[in-house]
């Protein structure tokens, strides 16, 4: 039968909606990652001292609030401390991610549990990791032991709430041949709960400590990627399995030995964050949670992994909390493609309908640096940061050594603000300076 009239106009109106999307949203294109509504998150550590900050962490605009550690890996926290903590995590805008000790895996302890938290309690809790670091001597535990308590508090997480987002393990380093007896192997934790259509497993967590830069990671979340890869084939679009770091801190103790690289206080610091958290933008992680808030005292020993100074009981931000809130704050929809960073310039760029937000990062120590921003690959030009934008505009400036810059730009590719934030700053205990 021949088609209708009405048949060619629905269909040419549609292309012209079509043809209209890409004319009014240049940013749209498959090059561009979605980023995750979770990305930005932090650890709440430790449990008393975090409210000294509250005002101060709920300027940041973090997504996501980690309830679990050590700290919280026993069985009475669920009653005793966890609502204050959620309403922490509300209280800054923050979605919490709530861990649910291994020590109530039986007699349907942890069912009763988020029963508790979610029925009585009426928390509305979707993000549930399980465990922590079960391969620290902490609180040791086999790859046995860890897939049984993991299909056990799982199975009760998703009898309650079968949407609910459950990750696993919390390794306190990422460990190929203990994840692989998890993932697929023989104690494999990846299928579907039986007689169910979710599954046990939504996202796969990890920690991270003892690192002067991210290449560490870069390997260690392409081999996960691999092997989620392969899992995930079997898997619908909305179930694939994910990955998130959910601690990590350029090492677990202040130690002057290990030289100013591994220092959790210092400007380097701020921008090993910032370079984190844009792995996580560009290889699709779930949430990046450093660790922590406040611990420690805050004075720059021992376990004060903290994004404060304590000084005559004001908290003062560090580099890792201002390089944290510029990305945070600035916050764009998609990670944008960009040609390969240099050794010492690290791009950051996110867009969306309400235009660019670009982070750069001078990592030299001594150089100073003339670069260029084209916002079209397209545009051939030589020595450039070429972005995918879709913009035919670029962008000059200057930027000096140890030196991140913040950079706003319309959807026209015009400059509408900027911030500048360096070492001298870091060190005189400074907020980044705007200076357009």
């Amino acid at each position: 039968m021949k088609p209708s009239k009405y048949f060619y106009t629905k269909i040419n109106y549609s292309a012209i909606i079509f043809l209209l999307f890409f004319i009014i949203n240049p940013f749209y294109s498959n090059a561009q990652t979605k980023i995750s509504p979770y990305l930005f998150g932090e650890n709440a550590w430790a449990p008393n001292e975090i409210f000294k900050v509250q005002d101060q962490i709920k300027k940041v605009k973090y997504q996501v609030i980690r309830i679990g550690g050590n700290g919280y890996e026993n069985s009475g926290f669920v009653y005793q401390e966890a609502i204050k903590l959620i309403n922490f995590a509300r209280s800054v805008g923050a979605e919490p991610i709530f861990q649910i000790p291994r020590q109530l895996k039986d007699n349907d302890k942890a069912f009763k549990a988020i029963e508790y938290i979610n029925g009585k309690m009426k928390e509305n809790i979707k993000l549930w990791c399980i465990g922590n670091e079960p391969d620290h001597h902490n609180q040791l535990a086999s790859p046995e032991e860890v897939s049984n308590y993991f299909k056990k508090i799982s199975e009760q997480i998703k009898r309650y709430d079968p949407k609910a987002k459950v990750m696993g393990f919390d390794l306190a380093s990422y460990k190929p041949l203990y994840l692989s007896r998890l993932l697929g192997g023989d104690l494999d934790v990846t299928g579907k709960i039986p007689g169910k259509d979710y599954y046990y497993l939504d996202v796969v967590t990890f920690h991270g400590y003892n690192f002067p830069d991210i290449s560490k990671f870069e390997k260690e979340v392409n081999q996960l990627q691999s092997t989620l890869k392969g899992l995930n084939k079997s898997r619908p679009d909305s179930q694939k399995l994910k990955w998130a770091i959910t601690e990590f801190n350029s090492h677990w103790i202040v130690d002057p030995k290990l030289g100013e690289d591994y220092m959790p206080f210092n400007f380097h610091n701020g921008q090993l964050y910032a370079q984190v958290y844009d792995l996580g933008m560009r290889a699709g992680a779930f949430t990046i949670c450093p660790w922590s808030m406040l611990e420690g005292g805050a004075h720059r020993s021992g376990t004060d992994l903290s994004l404060f100074d304590e000084e005559d009981g004001k908290y003062l931000p560090r580099s890792n909390y201002y390089h944290t809130m510029l990305l945070a704050q600035n916050f764009r929809n998609n990670y944008l493609k960009h040609s390969a960073n240099t050794s010492d310039l690290k791009i950051i760029p996110m867009g969306d309908d309400k235009g660019l937000s670009i982070m750069i990062l001078n990592i030299s120590k001594t150089q100073s640096h003339v670069y260029t921003l084209a916002f079209d690959d397209t545009l051939k030009i030589k020595s450039a940061f070429s972005i995918n934008a879709n913009i035919n505009q670029t962008y000059i400036d200057s930027i000096g050594a140890e030196t991140t810059q913040m950079l706003l730009f319309n959807t026209k590719g015009e400059l509408i603000k900027k911030w500048s934030y360096n070492k001298i700053q870091a060190e005189a205990m400074e907020s980044p300076v705007e200076e357009k």
